[in-house]
């Protein structure tokens, strides 16, 4: 048996054994090495309870391995001259600021995709309400930081988006088009594609599954909310590809896409991170798309993303030429973290660690996060009543929200931007309510409403919506 198969050998049992543990109905599973795929197979279910099997051509939302893509596409454009990493966004988006006029007037390429701005996560939710994608750029300047500027890492979506409408700017075109055009179609990915309807071209795609242990269910999918973040379909297949790219120093099949320059740089720490990897490398970084961290002296180069439905991770281990792709149809596992270890050990060597134990240790984690926040134990009655909360208000970030009183005192509904983005109020305490949305990825938080002496509604207070005034 030659090594790399001995490598893989008892492979496949692996990964149905550890889906039957987490549960999940189908995955794809894709590995390179020496620029060949060595191993490409799909396993399991599309959809729960219907025959049709995940195949290495099926479609799936790669949710945050996206940003990958979206660095490297950003390459493309660096290496033409036309970009460059550390120039400010604002000489390719001249209108463009940020609450912070220094972040926004300093805040470059690099900053935006090694999520160092310190940009809340809060403006994934303007991607959701009806605004075109100049109108979110320029709600921008409301978003909050969280963190001082390149003070640490501090994970934003909104940062992908604005680096992608600086691409899409140079380039004269949408970042879909644009990137579809320099790395889906350059790279013979036929079944992928940066627009989200690509995963409807044809019935060979997946569903998305999720819930708590012992019951899963088939749950709606999720549009990305800020497309440069997340907005990529692709396949077990296509994936291959990108991994041959850029374990191949930026050339495939003889055609050279990115410069080895560029990969270097994407590949690159542009900011320590902490913790990260399977053995917890305290020197974990960020890349451009991309992270990293040391696994027993071995460089690792890893992205993974999460969107409802679905959980995708891609590796890279660049001095062994070798590289994984999984994609799982199902949401808040953490199933592809447990076939990237194994993968890891069989490639590299045994950790010494139980790095199946740590999954599922993880898992528990993730499964927490299913449950809404318990209310206190003895909330105090609101002292305004629902008919006075009910209304129209608005905020610079935002726009206008519609809050309506409905039959349930303690539940109220309400409707966020100009398509009314459909949110649920559930008294929690006193004048405070929680607010949530039917796709838990969204923001959640508390909002306050403030009163006169007389019980007219003024307007709104909240850590994590911002300020809303009466309209």
């Amino acid at each position: 048996m030659s090594q790399e198969n001995s490598r893989l050998a008892g492979f496949d049992n692996f990964i149905t054994h550890t889906m039957e543990e987490y549960e999940v109905p189908g995955v794809v599973v894709g590995i390179v090495e020496n620029d060949s795929v060595v191993y490409l197979k799909g396993f399991g279910a599309r959809e729960l309870g219907k025959p049709d099997l995940v195949d290495p051509d099926t479609r799936f939302q790669i949710a945050s391995v996206t940003k990958y893509i979206t660095g490297a596409a950003i390459g493309t454009l660096v290496d033409e001259g036309k970009l460059n990493w550390d120039t400010p966004v604002i000489t390719y988006l001249p209108d463009f600021t940020l609450k912070d006029s220094y972040v926004g007037n300093h805040s470059n390429l690099r900053d935006m995709l090694a999520h160092r701005t310190g940009l809340r996560r809060d403006g994934e939710l303007l991607g959701r309400i009806g605004y075109s994608n100049d109108e979110i750029l320029h709600r921008m300047r409301y978003l909050e930081s969280d963190a001082g500027f390149r003070e640490r890492y501090l994970y934003s979506n909104a940062g992908y988006f604005i680096a992608g409408e600086a691409a899409a700017k140079v380039d004269n075109r949408s970042w879909e088009d644009l990137t579809d055009a320099r790395i889906i179609k350059p790279l013979g990915m036929t079944r992928s594609g940066s627009h989200p309807e690509t995963l409807y071209l044809d019935d060979n795609h997946y569903s998305g599954h999720g819930g708590a242990p012992g019951d899963v269910q088939i749950i709606p999918l999720e549009n990305a909310s800020l497309p440069a973040a997340g907005q990529v379909v692709s396949t077990g297949r296509d994936m291959t590809q990108f991994l041959r790219l850029m374990l191949n120093n930026g050339t495939i099949d003889g055609k050279q896409i990115l410069t080895p320059k560029t990969v270097t740089d994407i590949h690159a720490a542009s900011l320590v991170a902490g913790r990260s990897g399977p053995l917890r490398d305290p020197n974990g970084a960020v890349g451009l798309g991309c992270d990293s961290y040391y696994f027993l002296g071995d460089r690792i180069i890893e992205k993974n993303g999460a969107l409802d439905g679905v959980r995708s991770i891609v590796i890279l281990i660049p001095e062994k030429k070798s590289g994984l792709v999984v994609i799982a149809n199902k949401q808040l596992t953490a199933f592809p973290e447990a076939v990237r270890d194994e993968f890891l050990e069989r490639y590299i060597g045994k950790s010494g660690v139980d790095l199946q134990a740590q999954e599922k240790a993880s898992q528990a984690g993730w499964n927490s996060l299913i449950k809404n926040p318990d209310r206190p134990f003895n909330p105090e009655p609101a002292k305004i009543s629902p008919s006075a909360i009910a209304g129209t208000y608005t905020s610079d970030m935002y726009g206008s929200m519609l809050i309506e009183e409905g039959p349930n005192a303690e539940n109220m509904t309400l409707g966020l931007g100009p398509n009314g983005y459909e949110g649920n109020l559930t008294h929690w305490t006193n004048n405070t309510w929680y607010l949530s949305f039917p796709n838990p990825d969204d923001l959640v938080g508390y909002l306050t409403f403030t009163a006169t002496p007389t019980g007219s509604v003024e307007g709104i207070v909240s850590d994590e919506f911002g300020s809303f005034t009466r309209a």
